[in-house]
């Protein structure tokens, strides 16, 4: 899976956790690693921006991953964690501030912060929440929350203010992914102007490995793409080969990955891989950015 992160992300299954005091009204479709720019939002070039004065990444925050209830978490740098022993082990428990982004939500002039989060208790589940805070008598005041989940199974990616309105990216499993591999981004927009997350219209969702095949030219045996892959998603790639052949695939950065999602005897080396194919017909090639930031991929693909 992947973390954001931004977002967390461990390796592994868990059920999904989102403990939810202010459910999202009329949510005619589900919410199904982030790093979120600051925006000024709401079309309103004149808003207060006083609320960009507060320290986010400094700061307590309540959140609903840690228990039945919530507890104070005060991070340092947009971090916080804590080891406790208990009966037998060590109990985890980290919580990251992951992005935050501002927009007048409520029409009232001045902007609110969007603050995503995501925390780890000890196992593989990463929770995300996001946290939105208007200024009262000039103190950031809680406004609403925005409830997330783990990692694939609704994980916040990204969260931010357009045209007044909460436009919020998050995960989902589709239909061949677990809670570790988040599939799809689903992209929701929400009234928030009383305080509650009124969804508008329709959410859209869209492929985090969007696929398309490869042929190469006449009289070759391989091909070279070069591709801007985003944060943390992927590109894949379907080409047809017979038994006996072997695909060599390399990359040229290692922060890029590669690998092969059909049965073969699969070698791994340095950015890439070579495998010997078990049959004939399609074989599909996955490459994925875990990084932060869209990175630049130059792909070698090859049959012998």
């Amino acid at each position: 899976m992947f973390l954001f992160l931004g977002v967390v992300s461990l390796v592994g299954c868990s059920a999904f956790r989102s403990a939810n005091t202010n459910p999202v009204e009329n949510s005619n479709t589900s919410n199904s690693n982030v790093n979120v720019a600051p925006e000024s939002g709401g079309g309103k070039a004149e808003a207060s921006q006083d609320i960009r004065k507060v320290d986010f990444k400094n700061f307590t925050y309540e959140p609903q991953c840690a228990g039945e209830g919530t507890q104070k978490v005060t991070v340092k740098n947009g971090e916080f964690s804590r080891e406790k022993q208990e009966d037998g082990y060590v109990d985890h428990f980290y919580f990251n501030v992951t992005g935050i982004s501002y927009g007048d939500l409520n029409g009232d002039n001045a902007e609110e912060a969007v603050v995503l989060t995501v925390c780890n208790t000890g196992g593989t589940g990463n929770f995300s929440e996001g946290f939105i805070y208007t200024l009262k008598d000039g103190k950031p005041s809680l406004f609403t929350r925005i409830p997330g989940g783990d990692r694939a199974d609704g994980g916040l990616r990204t969260a931010r203010v357009e045209n007044g309105q909460l436009i919020v990216e998050s995960n989902d499993p589709g239909e061949g992914g677990g809670a570790c591999c988040p599939q799809v981004a689903v992209t929701t927009r929400y009234d928030a102007s009383t305080g509650k997350l009124k969804q508008v219209g329709t959410a859209i969702k869209r492929d985090l490995f969007p696929s398309q095949r490869v042929s190469f030219p006449k009289g070759t045996s391989g091909t070279t793409i070069t591709v801007k892959i985003p944060a943390m998603e992927g590109k894949r790639y379907i080409l047809g080969a017979r038994a006996g052949q072997i695909l060599d695939v390399s990359l040229n950065t290692s922060k890029a990955s590669a690998r092969l999602l059909e049965d073969a005897d699969v070698t791994e080396n340095t950015n890439g891989f070579s495998a010997t194919l078990s049959k004939n017909g399609d074989y599909t090639i996955e490459v994925s950015n875990f990084e932060a930031s869209p990175l630049d991929v130059t792909i070698n693909i090859r049959i012998r």
